[in-house]
């Protein structure tokens, strides 16, 4: 009778084991544990929500630059951290500048603006070799 509670056990812990249910539900809860820990805010670190609060700033900020018809065909960076927002990339004009600084300023949600756009030169006086 000792042999066969012997097998029985070990039958039962081959089944836990081997069990995909129990490598799932393992996975899972040291899943949750890594984000738990992940989710505390440090001085250089988002927590989730305002990760996800500065990725709602950066898409209104985008997509009313879009809307905009005199800033659609650039290719204009919005990045956001914490309410804080970066914008860079080229344009043609100052007035371009004021512009798209003048949609991040008036969206909700954003503290300040850092303005890293450049106004392209009109002039195509780049050096290159010529004749």
């Amino acid at each position: 009778m000792n042999n066969n509670n012997e097998r029985a056990a070990m039958m039962t812990n081959e089944k836990r084991v081997l069990s995909p249910k129990r490598v799932l539900a393992s996975a899972i809860v040291g899943t949750v544990l890594a984000l738990g820990a992940g989710c505390s805010s440090t001085p250089s670190r988002e927590t989730t929500g305002q990760y996800f609060h500065d990725a709602a700033i950066t898409s209104k900020i985008k997509a009313r630059i879009l809307k905009n018809q005199t800033l659609q065909g650039f290719q204009i960076k919005v990045d956001t951290y914490r309410g804080h927002v970066i914008l860079s990339g080229f344009v043609n004009r100052a007035s371009q500048v004021r512009q798209a600084m003048r949609i991040a300023r008036t969206t909700s949600g954003v503290r300040s603006v850092r303005n890293d756009l450049v106004v392209k030169s009109m002039t195509g006086g780049g050096t290159g070799g010529g004749s």
